[in-house]
């Protein structure tokens, strides 16, 4: 006669298996990261407001250079929006614990709550936030509404990334993940700022705004190429 399973069981395994996977992924992460020969050519939000700059914003990454985008704002206190689906919980103990705040949910599930908890971290917090605009699920490229609600919510500049890997593996996944090869050179670039109006019509937002942020972030990845190129 078999025995009941206990209440919180699957729970408690499930839980076990999310800790190792984010210990054990971490790890490797973080060895890999630090291997990188990293070049940000422009200074983040954080270098400006120490040289007496002020200002803070909303970084706008694609979700296939999400492995090499954690490395440039380590240390810099950014709140990021990690999705609450099964991956998205490793990636956010991962991200946790390497110093960035987290903001849970997705254009698909828990949308409403992560963004409650992205005005509240552009309130009541002096860092800056970050997003992978065509995350959880894609299509890739494609950019999601919450970017754009989100700077016209709080009023924080739209600050588009490119980012070039010189050696790398794609994943399979829907985003076609890069992940660059040990000791490889990555560059990033951050481009001018975007400022979304407050209170925009929802249609203009969907269209016009998503069409200017996907231009400009399709040029910073052809900067981030040419810097790469050159070097």
């Amino acid at each position: 006669m078999s025995r009941p399973t206990e209440p919180g069981t699957r729970r408690d395994a499930h839980g076990f298996r999310v800790a190792l996977t984010s210990r054990v992924a971490g790890g490797l992460f973080r060895m890999m990261l630090a291997s990188y020969r990293l070049e940000v050519a422009d200074p983040t939000y954080v270098q400006r407001r120490a040289r007496g700059i002020a200002g803070r914003c909303i970084y706008s990454f694609w979700h296939e250079n999400l492995w090499h985008a954690i490395q440039v704002f380590v240390g810099e206190g950014v709140c990021v929006m990690v999705s609450e689906h099964r991956d998205g919980e490793v990636i956010a103990r991962i991200v946790e614990r390497m110093g960035y705040e987290l903001a849970r949910g997705s254009s698909t599930r828990g949308g409403a709550k992560a963004m409650r908890d992205i005005v509240r971290a552009a309130k009541d917090r002096e860092g800056d936030l970050c997003f992978t605009v065509d995350g959880p699920k894609g299509p890739r490229r494609e950019i999601k509404d919450g970017i754009l609600f989100a700077a016209s919510l709080t009023g924080l500049p739209i600050v588009p990334t490119g980012l070039a890997v010189a050696r790398c593996w794609h994943t399979k996944s829907w985003d076609r993940m890069r992940i660059g090869k040990p000791f490889t050179r990555v560059v990033c670039t951050l481009g001018p700022e975007i400022a979304v109006p407050p209170r925009v019509d929802r249609e203009l937002l969907v269209t016009e705004w998503k069409d200017r942020v996907t231009a400009a972030m399709d040029e910073q990845e052809r900067r981030a190429e040419q810097l790469l190129a050159r070097s």
